[in-house]
């Protein structure tokens, strides 16, 4: 009898160990599946045709009503013809939209389940729209900051499993941290929010593991904003982030018109890497990922500057061919369409839903992004000056294409055996 009662304690013993042993092994290969996904996400080497993306305004129209989600759908639906791979959608704490501390999702459950039948993958960033926050902060930041922690999980834990790629509160370096600005360069205002970063990160990491968390989402390049960056990155910005998101949008007053060439010097991976005097942050800046979920050039008078149609075009589609070479893996601008967007015609397309009228830029980036489907970045040719550009553009199976254009004025370069005359607009030149 002892004998069988041994044998039955060493069997369950046995099983129990076995049992924790084969719980490892699945919670180990759920960690190299979450992980391989994340990567996959942030490939600096994929496709441009899988990184590029546009902004989406959700509340231009009365909740709920046949026109705002006309005003939805119409966007979805151009952004998936314009040949974009992202969608950035706000989730905006608006008081009409609130109720009892809960958050009404009708508008963003439409617009993510028609991004997921078209197939495009949206990037989730928050905000607030009430009067009464920056009173409220003011008086009790925490009380202020629980409240919207709360929406923000809820949130996260809603839409799991969607394909869903989390942002930061949208530009918490500026006024839309709850009005508190002051040029984003309190201490205190930034180690709130860079703390508001982490926990995010952290619940992203929780509950969806298998996507990413963008930090940051500053307004403004690395030069412009490089004070609340350093205070950020002293706080941990490049700890609890899978990548940083900035808006490095650039002044007219820049050399060239503003042109986007300007962002190797003024949002650069050095420039970052500078903004810490640690070695360890320095090590890890050069290996995180970087990715820009807004830019863009306004038609109308703003604090950047005023472009002209043309300028726009050919500026935006060259800040996706430069913001590639950079080996950025998300490459997002603002906006697609100008209705609902303020004032500022950032827009690729003009007019309103459902009757949209594509831009020059909407023209363009539309035609090279649907003859580089599928191809990523090689390298660049030299060329006798530094202004002309000629990218190599590859696909397997496929002859190699060649993205040229200067920023001075009309001249030939020699371009896969052909004499080719170059603009300050990009074109694709084919192998015959």
């Amino acid at each position: 009898m002892k004998k069988v009662k041994a044998t039955f304690i060493i069997s369950g013993v046995v099983l129990i160990i076995l049992g924790f042993f084969l719980f490892n092994i699945q919670k180990t290969r759920e960690r190299v599946v979450d992980q391989r996904s994340r990567s996959t996400i942030l490939a600096k080497n994929k496709p441009i045709t899988q990184k590029v993306g546009a902004f989406l305004w959700l509340y231009a129209y009365p909740k709920g009503s046949s026109q705002n989600r006309e005003y939805i759908k119409s966007q979805i639906d151009l952004a998936k013809k314009t040949n974009l791979n992202y969608v950035v959608l706000p989730v905006v704490f608006k008081s009409d939209y609130l109720n009892n501390g809960k958050f009404n999702y009708s508008e963003f459950d439409y617009a993510i389940k028609d991004a997921e039948k078209d197939r495009l993958k949206p990037i989730v960033v928050f905000s607030s729209d009430n009067p009464n926050d920056e009173k409220n902060y003011n008086s009790n930041a925490n009380k202020t900051l629980n409240k919207y922690r709360k929406l923000i999980k809820a949130t996260i834990i809603r839409y799991h499993n969607r394909h869903v790629i989390w942002q930061m509160w949208n530009e918490p370096n500026g006024l839309f941290w709850f009005n508190q600005s002051q040029d984003g360069n309190d201490p205190r205002l930034v180690k709130r929010w860079t703390s508001l970063g982490s926990t995010m990160f952290r619940w992203v990491r929780k509950y969806d593991p298998k996507s990413v968390f963008l930090g940051g989402a500053l307004a403004g390049n690395y030069s412009d904003a490089h004070i609340a960056i350093k205070l950020a990155l002293k706080n941990g910005l490049y700890k609890d982030s899978d990548a940083i998101a900035n808006h490095p949008y650039l002044s007219k007053s820049l050399p060239d018109n503003g042109a986007p060439e300007n962002l190797f010097n003024v949002n650069s991976r050095k420039l970052l890497t500078s903004l810490s005097d640690n070695s360890n942050v320095k090590k890890k800046l050069m290996k995180i990922p970087l990715v820009t979920t807004e830019f863009g050039y306004s038609l109308q008078q703003t604090h950047s500057g005023i472009w002209s149609e043309g300028d726009q075009a050919n500026y935006i589609a060259r800040s996706v061919f430069i913001l590639d070479m950079m080996h950025q893996p998300i490459i997002s601008l603002y906006s697609l369409v100008d209705e609902g967007n303020g004032d500022g015609q950032w827009g690729l397309y003009r007019g309103t839903s459902p009757h949209y009228i594509a831009k020059q830029s909407g023209q363009l980036l539309t035609q090279l992004l649907s003859n580089l489907n599928g191809y990523r970045f090689n390298k660049r040719i030299t060329e006798k000056s530094n202004r002309d550009f000629v990218l190599e553009y590859v696909k397997k199976g496929q002859k190699d294409r060649f993205v040229c254009w200067t920023m001075d004025s009309n001249h030939s370069l020699q371009i896969a055996d052909q004499n080719v005359m170059v603009s300050q607009t990009p074109q694709i030149v084919y192998f015959h």
